[in-house]
């Protein structure tokens, strides 16, 4: 039995092998081309020009309010810019003040979890609105030297949230971070 096998698996393999392969490359087009019919034809017949996308409804936005602008600029001079600390201080919500876990006096030292940016050269900022209910606002900053400057262009987002009521509303802020852009490699064209 043994020799039998020996001289019929031999002369077997090889059309084994081209069965294997054949059902391989049958369920590689299968899979690529569509797997049902209906499908199949769907997609040859619809052109991808005449697919819409759906309809995205973005969340309505509350106007910034003058104030948490006025205090996001502060922010960014005494804060980023390290300008006046114990204004700075004063100008953090408490929940980027537990962030830091530092007191007041190690805040005025200027070890604080805002980036730097050297504003003694700032030709200007300009704000974009990423986020804006009435009690919460992202802003998007980017902050521009004056031409010669040593330092880039550099963008930064800045939340806010108010706090109090009526007369006692103050906008204090509560997130300091760049904004840092995700490189997407080009695909080499063939």
């Amino acid at each position: 039995m043994r020799e039998r096998l020996r001289s019929v698996f031999p002369r077997a393999l090889p059309w084994v092998g081209a069965l294997i392969l054949i059902a391989g490359i049958v369920a590689f087009v299968t899979v690529r081309v569509g797997g049902d019919s209906d499908s199949t034809a769907q997609s040859q017949t619809t052109p991808a020009g005449d697919i819409e996308a759906p309809p995205t409804t973005a969340p309505p936005q509350a106007p910034v309010s003058a104030a948490a602008q006025k205090a996001a600029g502060e922010f960014i001079l005494a804060a980023a810019g390290r300008e006046d600390l114990e204004k700075a201080w004063e100008l953090t919500h408490p929940d980027l003040k537990a962030q830091c876990g530092c007191t007041k006096e190690e805040w005025l030292t200027g070890n604080i979890p805002v980036q730097y940016y050297p504003t003694g050269n700032l030709d200007g900022a300009t704000f974009g609105v990423d986020e804006s209910k009435p009690r919460r606002v992202v802003l998007e900053v980017l902050l521009s030297p004056k031409e010669g400057a040593e330092v880039d262009p550099t963008a930064f987002y800045i939340g806010l949230k108010a706090v109090g009521n009526g007369d006692k509303l103050r906008w204090l802020v509560d997130y300091w971070a760049p904004h840092v852009g995700i490189p997407i490699p080009q695909t080499p064209s063939n």
